[in-house]
């Protein structure tokens, strides 16, 4: 789904004339050369290798130019605003696209708009969990309470679950903002899988907003705590996690924390439901 609007929505079908029916068919053609340019992106962003990058050359062979055929740019900065070519607004943030400065944008939004691709960053990978899975034996690893991770202190809902659930038990902070251990965390991934719960409140609340807070705690197989995106649950099972929305306050989510922690016979049934509705992937945010 992904590769085909990249292809025929996204790209000009005037200058670039391969176009077949299957992604696989495409590898094994002569491909169409493409000049790209990434700008405004976060510290640590790879150029080369990224989810866009790789879907891209896919279908097309790709060259890394000042002067490219399509620039794609990340919300971190105004480099964008200097280039006359094609933009592709990329962002996993709670920002809005502007077809002023954009001609198309990936994006978590619900636009009704075919230059808006919905794709926001919690459906940039896959977390189903594997068929041998087994809970139980995720449950016994899991030695330590609830965790806390965030450097941004600016969500008043979040510190204040923060508060109030660290009066019932003690929430391992591991980031810069309220930090109780004494360090940072090196290995965010190993930190988590310690846990039975992980706060995965977003910065920000936003119809579509949904970003990694919430996948990096089902990868660690620990129970996400969301709060955010308030139609969450069309990209995730909600019967997979504890969501704020659902349940409409503070209180009424440590009330449902502390019943499943009491109880791993209900701590258990939560973790072993699909966390994708239906069981399934969206098909919207497959590569293919």
């Amino acid at each position: 789904m992904l590769l085909e609007w990249i292809d025929c929505g996204s790209l000009p079908r005037d200058r670039f004339a391969v176009r077949t029916s299957s992604p696989l068919e495409r590898v094994d053609r002569m491909k169409p050369p493409l000049k790209i340019k990434f700008t405004d992106y976060y510290r640590g962003w790879n150029n080369q290798r990224n989810l866009f990058s790789e879907l891209l050359a896919e279908m097309y062979e790709l060259s890394y130019s000042d002067q490219p055929d399509i620039l794609f740019f990340l919300p971190f900065g105004t480099e964008h605003l200097h280039y006359e070519c094609r933009k592709v607004f990329i962002t996993g943030e709670n920002i809005r696209p502007d077809f002023r400065v954009c001609d198309y944008a990936f994006s978590f939004d619900y636009l009704d708009d075919p230059r808006n691709y919905r794709f926001p960053l919690a459906l940039w990978g896959n977390v189903q969990v594997p068929a041998d899975w087994n809970p139980e034996k995720a449950l016994r690893t899991k030695d330590r309470f609830c965790n806390f991770v965030y450097s941004n202190p600016s969500c008043r809902l979040r510190n204040e679950l923060f508060d109030k659930l660290s009066r019932y038990k003690t929430v391992d902070s591991g980031g810069r903002y309220k930090n109780n251990l004494g360090h940072r965390i090196d290995d965010k991934h190993a930190f988590l899988r310690q846990y039975k719960f992980t706060i995965a409140y977003e910065n920000s609340s936003y119809p579509g907003y949904v970003t990694e807070k919430i996948t990096d705690a089902f990868a660690a197989d620990s129970l996400p705590i969301y709060w955010g995106n308030p139609e969450v649950g069309r990209d995730f099972n909600p019967a997979s996690f504890i969501n704020y929305h659902d349940l409409g306050s503070n209180d009424a989510v440590i009330e449902r924390i502390i019943e499943l922690d009491q109880n791993d016979d209900a701590y258990l049934e939560v973790i072993r439901q699909p966390r994708y509705p239906e069981d399934s992937f969206p098909d919207f945010a497959r590569p293919e």
